[in-house]
């Protein structure tokens, strides 16, 4: 049997990334809900713009099933941006349907295997009770055109699922014990335009976990001649990032 799921997505100035996210799972989504802070502010309070007439072109064309609802809410209103970033996904986690698995996929992640996943859920059943479901990283770190440098091996992961609602303690982290599913999530995290990039690290919720301005000078250097020399780069666990690999990248939905 088909376990319900709601998807959860939040828009922020990366909010055209969210395009091609929905895009990944919709077919497999029971309910869609986008979270938009009212204020237009980041979790780091900066302000940052959307473009709500593209983000309704974009619904228009895809949900042919009704399933998107977009909610607003304070979700500034902590110091620190991680606590933001938290509270912004018990808020909208509240809002699912009772019961249902609350799957949380951010605007920079693409799911590359739904239906397997969609599979795996299916045939797991009961045996996922009381447990946080993780998923696999494929992250992209640089792009040059159609081809990106994409940290090898993909060692990392995060939790992506639970039924406990509210329960969030540390942005998408539960105290649930966790099971790995075969779910593989093509990650933009900084895979972006420097202009993208460098907002993303004055904004997102580990803005002050690291001197994010030498890493992203060392990151503008990077390119397809130097990237072998890329060794346990991780900026706060080095040896989770090991090295680079070139892939090519097809994009599935345009980001007007």
């Amino acid at each position: 049997m088909k376990p319900p799921l709601s998807f959860i997505t939040l828009l922020a100035y990366d909010y055209r990334y969210a395009f091609e996210a929905i895009a990944s799972y919709y077919a497999i989504a029971d309910e869609i809900i986008l979270g938009l802070d009212q204020d237009r502010l980041t979790w780091a309070r900066q302000p940052f713009e959307i473009d709500l007439n593209a983000v309704r072109a974009f619904v228009g064309r895809i949900d042919t099933a009704g399933k998107i609802r977009l909610i607003e809410g304070n979700f500034h209103s902590h110091d620190h941006p991680m606590e933001n970033d938290t509270r912004e996904r018990n808020a909208l986690s509240m809002q699912c349907a009772a019961g249902n698995w609350i799957v949380q996929i951010d605007a920079d992640e693409m799911l590359l295997n739904a239906d397997e996943f969609m599979t795996w859920m299916e045939a797991a059943g009961d045996k996922l009770a009381g447990a946080v479901i993780m998923a696999r990283w494929v992250n992209v770190f640089k792009q040059f055109g159609d081809k990106a440098l994409v940290i090898t091996p993909g060692n990392e992961g995060g939790p992506i699922a639970t039924r406990m609602a509210g329960q969030y303690v540390n942005a998408r982290w539960t105290r649930e014990r966790q099971v790995a599913s075969p779910l593989n999530l093509l990650h933009f995290s900084w895979g972006r335009t420097p202009e993208e990039l460098r907002q993303k690290l004055r904004n997102w919720g580990h803005a002050r976990d690291f001197d994010t301005e030498a890493f992203y000078r060392r990151w503008e250097g990077l390119n397809l001649e130097n990237y072998d020399q890329w060794r346990n780069f991780h900026p706060l666990d080095g040896p989770l990032w090991q090295g680079l690999s070139v892939w090519r990248i097809v994009r599935t939905v345009r980001r007007p």
